[in-house]
């Protein structure tokens, strides 16, 4: 896959373009960009992925939490079989930039792009595209129909996030497609966790603009140097201990190793309970061993 930053590059003419933020890049934008390549193939073009960076909301100064980094992002679009992306800075001139005026001076002038293909709610410049007649646009423009299945009447990164933000993992990826991950460096913690028999690895998030689950305890994966391991993944304050400070750690069973330096990914798969707090170590202990038999078997019999 080709990717441009620069408008100015060699990027293919004539191409069927989608333009979108993409963040997640989930099923419903998996059936986009499916769309896209079909069409791009019948009309004998190249298909071209148009995206922003940063976020529109980051840019005016709003609080946003993203489901991927850029990285991810485009790694997901290459998954799919796209062979060529533009990411253009969203900056101030392209946030004044009106709907007729983005078509006129990037996808027409700039571009000289053939054809448009948009989803059921894409918007673009700062106004929503699919709120105009495609006769009113000097290229053609095919907004497909709303994306359903299941009990999905849509699929929106809003939705995703919320899920993930209350730890509904099972839930996010219904929507996603994938399991929903995170990834960061091995860092020296307080050892809490060898002393009460299940050693920890404290995690350094690599992307602290990544969306993270909710406090809890987890059913995870722990990916490093091209391995994986069943894993307890806690987020939370540590009530139990009285913590002040947010941690986010794991421990997977029954290993033996030092991780301490190790860049390792997270992949979640559901919660087990929310964070608790106890009276006395026995009693998390106890806990602790629930969590883990739970862990077990649940790779056990889906994995």
């Amino acid at each position: 896959m080709k990717v441009f930053t620069n408008i100015n590059e060699n990027i293919p003419k004539n191409s069927v373009v989608s333009i979108g933020f993409f963040d997640g890049v989930h099923k419903g934008h998996v059936y986009l960009l499916k769309q896209l390549i079909n069409e791009a193939n019948l009309k004998n073009q190249e298909e071209l992925v148009i995206t922003l960076w940063p976020h529109p909301a980051k840019y005016f100064g709003k609080s946003l939490s993203l489901l991927n980094s850029l990285d991810e992002k485009l790694k997901l679009i290459e998954n799919l079989g796209i062979r060529n992306v533009l990411i253009l800075d969203f900056n101030s001139e392209l946030a004044s930039l009106s709907a007729d005026k983005f078509v006129e001076k990037i996808l027409l002038n700039k571009l000289s792009c053939s054809y448009i293909l948009m989803g059921y709610n894409n918007s673009i410049g700062n106004k929503t595209l699919v709120s105009k007649p495609e006769s009113e646009f000097a290229i053609p423009v095919k907004r497909l129909d709303k994306f359903e299945f299941g009990d999905f009447n849509n699929i929106n990164s809003s939705q995703i996030r919320e899920c993930i933000s209350k730890g509904n993992m099972e839930r996010a990826k219904e929507m996603l497609g994938y399991n929903y991950k995170i990834d960061g460096k091995i860092i020296s913690g307080y050892k809490i966790g060898r002393k009460l028999g299940f050693p920890t690895a404290n995690l350094e998030l690599s992307d602290y603009d990544k969306i993270q689950p909710a406090n809890g305890v987890y059913i995870a994966k722990a990916h490093f140097d091209g391995n994986f391991f069943p894993a307890m993944f806690s987020k939370g304050m540590r009530p139990s201990f009285d913590g002040k400070e947010l941690s986010l750690e794991f421990h997977i069973p029954n290993f033996q190793g030092d991780l301490y330096g190790k860049l390792v990914e997270l992949e979640f798969f559901k919660k087990i309970r929310d964070e608790e707090k106890y009276e006395n170590i026995e009693d998390l202990i106890a806990q602790i061993k629930k969590d883990q038999i739970e862990t077990l078997d649940y790779f056990s019999k889906n994995l």
